[in-house]
């Protein structure tokens, strides 16, 4: 993996150089802001760009919309800067992933280094890994990595029969890398009236859960909220699991569980999935959007097995397609659709007619 660090802190930029050594990371350059990280990347075509937001010149998201539209990489904000409003932006802007600074004796941790380069891998490989770079120069402006996915490149195609009439009475969905900006797409294609209730869970770091829900509520029509203990599916919401406790579901009810991870996850996609299978059997609706592991594959596979729909992200439209393949080869997958087509079958199963 080729990376480019991007930091006014001369200490940080050296900490992070230290870090890659003697794991299988080259750093091609090293910038003390936006503007440097603008030009190395046009000249250098790192696989990710490691950057952060508070620098001068032009801060760290000004340059990442400017590399999203003139060049396309992978990119991490790695900031002190970060909270939920950010956090967002950033990924509005392009970011693959938003990840806070830590104290900097964790550097010293193998724990959370080892962590840390799990996911500046899997970030690089939201374009070395399945989306070919672009060729790019000066003056050129082809549209960002995320946009030309979600015009959808690919059509949707069927992994299995299509079902005939279904009385869906719940919708699960499950995401993590990439997800922010998928699930915001796929809801925005849901009316207010939709309905049946959802039920969310993302990936994402704890301090960061009630702005997404927040986030969410603004950038659709649907009603979007953190779930509470003893939740229900209410036509037009949508329920999103708080970081550290997985939702699942009891009686058709919504609960958190305060109950040890499940595949290193913590909510996992795969506990609300099983457990709504359970009670809502061939009236569940389950998708699985795009995201590194397989945190949801067997869920789909315990979906499709109790009668109900899984729709799985298509690898033309996912920023990681290593969850929906997952579930795609491990027979869980019902339909395999490209992002902009899951809207309009969910529309479908649950027989809304606006």
């Amino acid at each position: 993996m080729k990376v480019l660090v991007v930091d006014d802190s001369i200490l940080m930029r050296n900490i992070l150089k230290e870090m890659f050594r003697d794991s299988g990371v080259a750093v091609l350059g090293e910038g003390s802001d936006g503007r440097a990280a603008v030009e190395l990347n046009r000249a250098l075509r790192p696989d990710l760009i490691v950057m952060d937001i508070n620098m001068p010149s032009m801060n760290g998201l000004e340059a990442t919309r400017a590399i999203m539209g003139e060049c396309p990489t992978a990119i991490v904000i790695f900031s002190n800067e970060i909270d939920a409003k950010i956090s967002f932006q950033a990924i509005q802007a392009g970011a693959v992933e938003v990840a806070a600074k830590p104290d900097i004796d964790q550097f010293n941790d193998p724990a959370y280094t080892g962590k840390l380069l799990k996911m500046l891998h899997a970030a690089a490989g939201v374009f070395g890994g399945g989306r070919a770079k672009q060729a790019c120069a000066p003056g050129e402006s082809p549209a960002p990595a995320a946009e030309t996915a979600r015009a959808g490149r690919a059509a949707g195609r069927l992994a299995g029969p299509a079902s005939g009439p279904r009385r869906i009475e719940a919708v699960v969905i499950g995401a993590s890398t990439g997800g922010p900006m998928a699930v915001r797409d796929l809801l925005r294609g849901l009316p207010a009236d939709f309905p049946v209730g959802i039920a969310l869970v993302q990936h994402i770091e704890e301090r960061f859960d009630k702005g997404y829900a927040e986030w969410l509520d603004g950038e659709c029509e649907l009603r979007v909220r953190l779930a509470r203990d003893n939740d229900s599916f209410t036509p037009g919401e949508v329920i999103v699991a708080p970081s550290g406790h997985h939702l699942v579901c009891g009686e058709r009810r919504l609960i958190l569980a305060d109950t040890p991870p499940v595949g290193n996850q913590k909510p996992s996609v795969d506990r609300l999935f099983e457990t709504a299978a359970l009670g809502f059997g061939d009236r569940l609706a389950a998708v699985l959007l795009t995201g590194m592991g397989s945190d949801g594959a067997e869920g789909c596979v315990k979906v499709k097995a109790a009668g109900g729909l899984t729709l799985v992200q298509d690898e033309a439209t996912s920023f990681i397609y290593g969850m929906p393949k997952a579930a795609v080869e491990r027979g869980g997958a019902v339909r395999v659709l490209g992002l902009p087509q899951i809207p309009a079958a969910l529309l479908e199963a649950v027989g809304y007619h606006g």
